[in-house]
């Protein structure tokens, strides 16, 4: 009886260890997610001939299922003081190395970069950690948009006005994948949700301008832009149903 007794206490113990929750049960049901998002981004391949550090800003719109799927869009942001090869704006300048307002004063003459990001994305929240359960594993893959150029700001300076900017801000966008691996938590309370990882860019851009003022002629050239960014975001989540229901994993 006493054995018996032993293996009954066993067998209970077994399965609700068994069937304890693996994730979150406030989250279980399907809801939507939306996500402010900063990431510090670091370009390579052609992207990094033209700029150095790159900051993002945005928002992401996912819906999550059931099963821990992910379906959204995400939109960025993308700026940074940090440019390189913007010499051939030499082409202003006098033979003493200045460049005149239309008053005839000396400028200073600032660049910066500015781009934009849009894509579709689809992933999957896996419920690795069994002993922080409001923690997955997030992998992701999206397919969209990318465009970056310089901006030069030039005040009271007619050559950097808006009318002839086509000429030398080298406009470039183009198809572009990404990937994504992070870390996601939300949490009881539902006011510290967020997420973070690393995201991968490869877009597949061409200048998009008719004539370069440095060159003189059209750049034909197809570009292979990578960018290596740390994501970081804020979760805001917001149910489709009122019903917590927990799920056990048997």
């Amino acid at each position: 009886m006493k054995y018996f007794f032993l293996i009954l206490c066993f067998f209970t113990f077994s399965q609700s260890v068994a069937q304890s929750p693996l994730i979150n049960p406030r989250y279980n049901n399907s809801l939507w997610l939306v996500n402010l998002t900063y990431k510090p981004a670091v370009p390579a391949g052609s992207l990094a001939l033209r700029y150095g550090f790159v900051n993002g800003a945005g928002v992401d719109v996912y819906f999550k299922s059931k099963k821990n799927y992910l379906w959204g869009i995400n939109a960025n942001l993308l700026f940074g003081r940090n440019v390189r090869d913007v010499n051939y704006v030499n082409i202003f300048k006098d033979n003493y190395g200045y460049i005149f307002a239309d008053d005839g004063t000396p400028i200073y003459i600032t660049a910066s970069m500015r781009g934009s990001q849009f894509q579709l994305v689809f992933g999957r929240l896996l419920p690795i950690f069994i002993k922080k359960p409001q923690m997955a594993l997030l992998v992701q893959g999206g397919a969209g948009f990318l465009q970056h150029k310089y901006l030069f700001t030039a005040p009271n300076s007619l050559q950097f006005s808006k009318t002839y900017a086509h000429g030398y801000d080298r406009l470039s966008n183009g198809l572009a994948l990404s990937q994504e691996v992070g870390i996601q938590s939300m949490s009881l309370s539902r006011k510290i949700n967020f997420n973070f990882g690393l995201e991968i860019t490869e877009a597949y851009t061409k200048n998009r301008r008719f004539y370069d003022y440095a060159t003189q002629g059209t750049d034909t050239k197809s570009y292979i832009d990578v960018l290596i960014a740390l994501k970081i975001a804020w979760l805001l989540p917001i149910k489709t149903s009122d019903k917590d229901q927990p799920v056990y994993f048997k």
